[in-house]
């Protein structure tokens, strides 16, 4: 008995010392405790009302009626290549319970929306423009000066040697040749630049009339837009009297042309002779020259009622100006040689209407492929921006349990439908705005070659 009490007080004993003792180690403490608990309260909770990164929340306010606004917006803070679903969701863990789902929408969107910035401004900046319809066979090039045709200038040489006072089937070659000219002229496209020179013309086919006659060319018409009264008196100043001076007449009609070079002009030159030179000139060489020059002259040559023996040294001067020789032997056969020189006009109407409609075509295609790619791109980000949103509020149920996430779901899902239907719409806009005005373009095309080409033939 008295053991169990000895046992029992020393049990108490060392309970009441381990008190006291516990006392003693707490009022020595209570500072620090203090500190402890200033610390604890300052220190922050587990769901903070804002997020770790500095996201605009702001600028994607949920606002179904502007859906430009979406398209404007800057990019989130994981969008595109930065992108890390880890990261986005330690940023979703951050997020307060019971918030608004519009707030939770707009946070998402801070997150992860994607840059749609440059397929609304290519939507803004893209103006359906096709380029100018090239210059046709009667027009100078518009303000680009980037033309199908060139500008045409056209020189015409008339031999008025005394050989062309001899007659073909009871008519005077000069007349023959004056009056095929005159219709060739009045048939040139209408903007061409016109140039008459007669040669031969003066001194005399006698021998002491020779030197004037030999050194002597006169621009009757010059150069510059075709008046048919006044080109048909310049036909009526002269008749033929002397030599042939083809060289020199080639020279002076190239000196008239020297201002006139570039890709933007062509320069064709037409002898209408009866012979070869008669001055000692050499034309052959004088035609190879200019050609190879900067002014660079088709050289054609008409030989009318040309003996045979005389036939190759026109050829030859032809061949030299890289241009063709028209064999004209009757009246007929002149005027022929003229409605060939307006079958190619014909031609190059073909040309223009053809150039000018593959080029609208070209362009409208342009137009169609950048719509179409950037369209193509613009909803498949989307597309893939919305599915991946909607994962992120699966992520949101198990770690917000009081969030709304179908309204968010649906938020996303009515922004997401909404910039697709803007960007099909204003794209499939340009495609159509492209579409008419080429159609546009190559029915005014067709329509004006058409009417060129009839009005040519008609002249037959």
């Amino acid at each position: 008995m008295y053991g169990r009490m000895k046992k029992i007080a020393c049990f108490l004993l060392l309970f009441v010392v381990g008190v006291l003792a516990g006392c003693s180690e707490s009022t020595n403490n209570e500072p620090e405790e203090e500190l402890q608990t200033s610390e604890t309260a300052e220190a922050p909770t587990d769901k903070d009302s804002s997020t770790h990164s500095d996201v605009n929340v702001e600028a994607f306010e949920f606002n179904p009626d502007d859906t430009m606004a979406w398209m404007k917006a800057e990019p989130g803070q994981y969008s595109g290549e930065a992108y890390d679903e880890e990261a986005v969701k330690a940023e979703i863990d951050q997020w307060p319970e019971e918030l608004e789902a519009e707030e939770y929408f707009s946070r998402m969107m801070a997150l992860t929306a994607e840059d749609y910035r440059e397929y609304q401004e290519t939507l803004d900046s893209v103006e359906v423009e096709f380029k100018e319809i090239s210059a046709s066979p009667d027009e100078e090039s518009g303000e680009e000066g980037n033309s199908l045709l060139p500008k045409l200038n056209v020189q015409i040489l008339l031999d008025a040697s005394g050989s062309m006072a001899g007659q073909i089937d009871g008519e005077v070659k000069m007349d023959l040749a004056k009056e095929a000219i005159a219709e060739f002229a009045d048939h040139l496209p209408e903007d061409t630049s016109v140039s008459l020179r007669v040669y031969g013309h003066a001194g005399s086919s006698e021998e002491d009339g020779k030197e004037i006659s030999c050194s002597t060319t006169e621009e009757v018409y010059p150069l510059g837009e075709y008046d048919k009264e006044t080109f048909n008196e310049a036909l009526d100043q002269f008749t033929p009297t002397g030599y042939t001076p083809i060289g020199l007449a080639m020279e002076e009609a190239a000196d008239t042309l020297k201002e006139e070079t570039g890709e933007d002009v062509e320069n064709i030159i037409y002898v209408v002779s009866d012979g070869d030179e008669t001055c000692g000139g050499d034309p052959a060489a004088v035609a190879e020259k200019l050609h190879a020059s900067e002014v660079e002259p088709l050289i054609n040559i008409i030989g009318f009622d040309i003996a045979e023996s005389e036939r190759e040294a026109l050829e030859a001067i032809a061949e030299a100006g890289e241009g063709e020789y028209f064999r004209a032997d009757t009246a007929q056969d002149l005027q022929e040689t003229f409605r060939e020189e307006r079958s190619e006009l014909i031609d190059r109407w073909y040309e223009w209407v053809s150039e000018n409609v593959t080029a609208s075509y070209e362009q409208v295609s342009e137009y169609v492929d950048l719509s179409n790619e950037y369209s193509s791109e613009a909803v498949q980000l989307s597309n893939e921006e919305e599915q991946r949103q909607r994962d992120l509020t699966r992520y949101m149920e198990e770690v917000l349990e009081d969030a709304d996430t179908i309204a968010v779901r649906s938020m996303i899902s009515t922004r997401a439908v909404s910039m697709r239907q803007h960007i099909h719409e204003e794209f499939l806009s340009m495609r159509q705005e492209a579409r008419e005005k080429g159609l546009a373009i190559r029915q005014q095309v067709r329509e004006r070659g058409l009417e060129e080409r009839q009005e040519l033939r008609e002249l037959d």
